[in-house]
């Protein structure tokens, strides 16, 4: 019987072989995808994640710097804090130690040091900026561990984080608001002198008399930190917090085109402290440190009482009040009696342009005063030019320390008071604009007969400053 021979097709090996091939290839190709979608695509999202909590951790953190070494403390424990509210993986709290922090003066990596370095109120002054840098560690990998799909090695571990810098650039305002005597910011005077919301360069103000239509009042303790209209923590207002930044003369209370700030009228004795550092005085409640809040170079006291003998006696006694807004310019004749120690600081200034919106023109000379101050006249031992604060014989140096010029002016908030909105640590008191202001005296919040302080009217700050908390990169 013959035996029937059947030959192998031999195109059917060759597609069998081009099979395997193409298999392989998108074997390759399928766990190649596999490997960015499921691992590259779970480090994105660790990355999210991090990133997530070091933005929340760096905004909490930078909230409680005030430029003291308690302060850097508080706010490393707010972002480690903060950081744990969040997530890595979907349910693991993201952990962070001081190692992951840094504190700066401005949000560049060349200003930043380790916050566990920052030990001393010298070291902390001007840190306002935090630095959270978070590690994920290695990720182990799904499918970027094969071999063949990434040039015969694979990926075991995957690694990312997230970084980054919060904070403010801290202006010259110390925290303090004092009511305006009217809305104008510029009105030209019957003498030809400008009154910039109510106020007159060279003359003198007890702010705790400026409450709401001539009333007397406790001046706004504002908020340093948080700006208007983000939120508003109660206790960043409180006389603890706000102590330091009192001391400093610096803040953020404007935010960006803000047009009001937070604050209260919690104004306690024992902030007068704060202020007084300026005359060389650190005692008693003072929270202030001469490395970062230097007394002035001149603390000579511009009073009209002859005791202590560092006031002068030849100068006139303030009493002032603020008029409502819907008053003449002064209720009252302008006399010794109520305009105080004039120009120990600034000279009254002429306006120029037209109301309400004039703008200084030039100074006025002391024999102008009879004209501006019904008919007083300018004492025979007052310089001829300039200012008492700045001319020899009328200058005291600190003892002990170096002093700093202009320390005893200071950048307060003019609030229209009769707008304000709200009561509480939170009161969202209106800006009409910053004024500066000199002490003359030290200031005093006993409660006794001479409580106040007392401050010449020097013109306003502009443009406005602003500083505000907000996250950098």
């Amino acid at each position: 019987m013959r035996q029937r021979h059947h030959r192998r097709n031999p195109g059917a090996r060759r597609q069998r072989g081009a099979v395997a091939i193409m298999f392989g290839i998108v074997a390759f190709l399928l766990f190649g995808f596999m490997a960015v979608v499921i691992d590259l695509g779970r480090t994105y999202v660790v990355r999210t994640e991090l990133q997530n909590a070091a933005d929340a951790a760096a905004l909490a953190g930078a909230n409680r710097l005030d430029q003291t070494a308690a302060g850097v403390t508080l706010g490393v424990a707010h972002a480690i804090a903060m950081a744990a509210q969040n997530n890595v993986q979907f349910s693991t709290p993201v952990a962070i130690t001081i190692a992951n922090i840094s504190v700066g003066s401005c949000p560049d990596d060349g200003c930043m040091v380790p916050a566990a370095t920052v030990t001393t109120n010298a070291a902390a002054a001007g840190m306002t900026f935090m630095r959270v840098n978070i590690e994920s560690g290695a990720l182990s990998t799904f499918f970027a561990r094969i071999p063949f799909v990434a040039g015969g090695t694979g990926t075991d571990t995957m690694t990312t984080f997230g970084r980054a810098v919060a904070g403010r650039f801290v202006n010259n305002i110390t925290p303090i608001a004092v009511c305006g005597i009217n809305t104008e910011s510029g009105r030209i005077l019957p003498t030809g002198e400008l009154s910039q919301f109510g106020f007159r360069r060279g003359v003198s103000y007890n702010i705790f008399d400026l409450g709401p239509v001539g009333s007397p009042a406790n001046p706004y303790l504002l908020n340093p930190v948080d700006t208007y209209p983000n939120g508003c923590t109660p206790s960043n207002s409180s006389s603890n917090f706000v102590a330091p930044f009192i001391c400093t003369g610096t803040s953020a209370v404007l935010a960006s085109n803000a047009e009001r700030v937070y604050g209260n009228t919690g104004m306690e004795a024992r902030l007068a402290a704060s202020l007084n550092s300026r005359f060389n005085d650190y005692g008693g409640p003072s929270v202030c440190i001469p490395e970062q809040a230097p007394p002035d170079s001149n603390v000579r006291e511009f009073g009209y009482q002859a005791s202590p003998a560092s006031r002068s006696a030849t100068w006139m006694s303030p009493t002032q009040n603020r008029q409502s807004y819907n008053q003449p310019w002064l209720a009252t004749s302008p006399t010794a009696a109520n305009h105080g120690v004039l120009w120990s600081y600034s000279r009254a200034v002429r306006g120029v342009g037209v109301s309400p919106n004039a703008t200084p023109g030039a100074p006025f000379s002391t024999s102008d005063w009879g004209t501006l101050y019904n008919g007083v006249t300018a004492n025979a031992n007052y310089p001829a030019s300039g200012s008492p604060y700045e001319s020899a014989g009328f200058t005291l140096t600190p003892t002990g320390r170096p002093g700093q010029p202009d320390r005893r002016v200071l950048s307060l908030v003019i609030a229209n008071c009769e707008a304000v909105v709200g009561s509480g640590n939170c009161t969202e008191i209106p800006v009409l604009g910053i004024g500066r202001f000199f002490m003359q005296v030290p200031a005093d919040f006993s409660g006794g007969p001479n409580r106040g302080l007392w401050v010449e009217f020097a013109g306003l700050v502009e443009p406005v400053p602003t500083a505000e908390i907000k996250l950098y990169r």
